[in-house]
């Protein structure tokens, strides 16, 4: 049985062209209109109108220094309105934005600078030490620019590329099919993170099925197509697909969006008050933190009428807790993927609860027994996926994009899913082994890679464990040189590995085993590791 989302019309015109005739109309509607207000400081704020004027510099200024289509600049700063200008600046250019973690350490930094080829890195006061040392061998890296003011030389500033006179130089002609607009990285379950090629088609299509799903919506509710909020907050960093999606399709609709430089629980509290916000978006670490605030119920959350979870599950203990606090409160989730640009599935109001939704208008999905037959209605397997926001591929690496396709082009998502009569989808397992902490993907062989360099460790593996916190955690399962076992020596591995990655990528417990388990062929048995650890834990309670 396979499940089609509503029909969706072609349209394929380049994202920036598609969102700067969005700007045109907002400032005609008016002109003073907020595009963005950052929430720590309300004194920075930028129009439409402007917006739209500082993206036109930023894409001459690359042009005029010798940046060509197709080469790729690298986005390593936290959320700020000029990360969004230097997007778009880069897209009208027809360069290929690639974005990572502003938490990054510079090993992993490194990483990403070097296989995406990046040329240009923007940074801010936090990344910019991080930047210069990952970059500081990489010839071809051109420049590197800060949005903090007083940066050293050869540092360029931010204001430099838009403190210049608009010269109308013609921009490159977009393929949409196939010129790139993104570059994320994902991380796989084998290696390193891999980039994932998105084009100017997969985002406007994706853009356009949101649109359509999100106007039915308003339509069910009696509200006109183009209904939009006054304000909309935004906490979701930008390196993120989820955080940069929205943050387009916000600019779309015309909202001022609230953005903030880092979560804070308590602006982020004041801040709904403040701008009676009515819907927020937010993953489940956000969640679990907002329901254990001891001072939630100092602030009016009355104007709250929906919270859109997506990235990870939301616990059901945060759930029940939320809808005790705010019992009127609707929690949507929504089911997507890097490589699905954002989203395939989305819950309406008639959606069962505690599913995922269903697919977006465009998107088919089916699912899959172990056999590769068809499930039907309440028959459990793997979710495959089909639809125009699909990724072009993997950055170099064609074979791991073919692996994943079947003959009729669905591409295996490796989560274990049933859905019913409706094609209501509920997620319920991962066959992939990436972990999620806090909503970010950690990729067990990226751990066991850094692990393996010390000296003291002969073998490892690595796995998530259920965390109440930040949903889920790292342990390793270490077999140590000459059989050491003492807490110096796990205190050693633990400083190795956690000096060289992010914070939210640390081990904070290593078991000392005897071997790793692994299949004939040599794959860690990564889940009779984790069920031996967990039944050892039980015995010693």
């Amino acid at each position: 049985m396979i499940f089609h989302g509503e029909k969706l019309e072609h349209h394929d015109t380049p994202v920036h062209d598609f969102l700067m005739d969005r700007f045109e109309r907002h400032e005609k509607n008016d002109p003073n209109c907020l595009a963005f207000t950052t929430a720590e400081n309300e004194q920075d704020s930028i129009s439409y109108k402007n917006l739209k004027k500082k993206i036109i510099q930023i894409s001459e200024w690359f042009l005029e220094n010798g940046y060509k289509k197709g080469d790729v600049v690298l986005l390593a700063a936290h959320n700020n309105w000029r990360c969004f200008a230097f997007c778009m600046g880069a897209w009208r250019a027809g360069l290929v934005v690639s974005a990572a973690s502003s938490q990054f350490t510079a090993y992993e930094m490194n990483y990403q600078i070097e296989d995406s080829h990046s040329q240009l890195i923007l940074a801010d006061a936090q990344t910019l030490p991080v930047v210069l040392e990952a970059s500081k061998n990489l010839k071809f890296v051109k420049n590197v620019v800060s949005i903090a003011p007083n940066s050293p030389k050869p540092v360029i500033e931010f204001e430099v590329l838009t403190s210049r006179l608009i010269r109308n130089l013609k921009m490159p002609k977009i393929d949409p099919m196939n010129d790139l607009v993104l570059l994320p990285y994902s991380s796989g379950t084998t290696g390193k993170p891999k980039g994932v090629m998105i084009t100017h088609l997969n985002v406007s299509m994706m853009m356009v099925s949101c649109i359509q799903f999100h106007d039915a919506i308003a339509k069910s509710y009696g509200l006109p197509p183009d209904f939009i909020f006054p304000h909309e907050l935004h906490f979701l960093p930008l390196y993120h697909v989820m955080g940069l999606f929205r943050a387009l399709l916000t600019s779309y609709r015309g909202s001022n969006q609230i953005l903030f430089t880092k979560f804070d629980m308590e602006l982020m509290l004041k801040s709904v008050e403040k701008y009676s916000i009515a819907i927020l978006a937010a993953v489940p670490a956000i969640i679990v933190r907002m329901v254990n605030f001891p001072l939630l119920k100092n602030y009016d959350l009355s104007s709250l009428g929906t919270i859109s979870v997506g990235s990870a599950p939301l616990p059901d203990g945060a759930l029940q807790k939320l809808k005790k606090l705010i019992p009127d409160l609707r929690i949507v989730q929504g089911y997507g993927m890097t490589e699905f640009s954002f989203a395939t599935h989305m819950q309406s109001p008639d959606c069962a609860d505690g599913s995922v939704g269903r697919p977006v208008p465009g998107t088919s999905m089916k699912v899959k027994k172990e056999d590769g037959t068809l499930c039907g209605p309440h028959e459990v397997g793997e979710l495959w996926i089909k639809g125009p926001q699909m990724m072009k591929g993997y950055w170099k690496k064609e074979a791991a994009t073919q692996e994943l396709k079947d003959e009729d082009g669905f591409m295996r998502t490796g989560d274990i899913v049933y859905f019913n009569e409706n094609g209501d989808t509920f997620i319920c397992d991962r066959i992939k082994e990436l972990i999620k902490v806090n909503a970010k993907q950690v990729a067990p062989a990226e751990l066991e890679s850094v692990i393996l360099e010390h000296d003291d460790v002969a073998d490892v593996c690595v796995f998530g464990v259920d965390d109440k916190d930040s949903g889920e955690r790292p342990v390793a399962c270490v077999v140590s040189k000459q059989g050491k076992r003492d807490l110096e020596t796990m205190k050693a591995i633990m400083r190795h590995i956690n000096q060289k990655l992010a914070r939210y990528k640390h081990i904070k417990e290593i078991e000392f085993v005897g071997e790793i388990l692994r299949t004939g062929t040599g794959k860690i048995l990564r889940r009779t590791m984790k069920k031996a650890f967990l039944d050892a834990k039980k015995s010693r309670l």
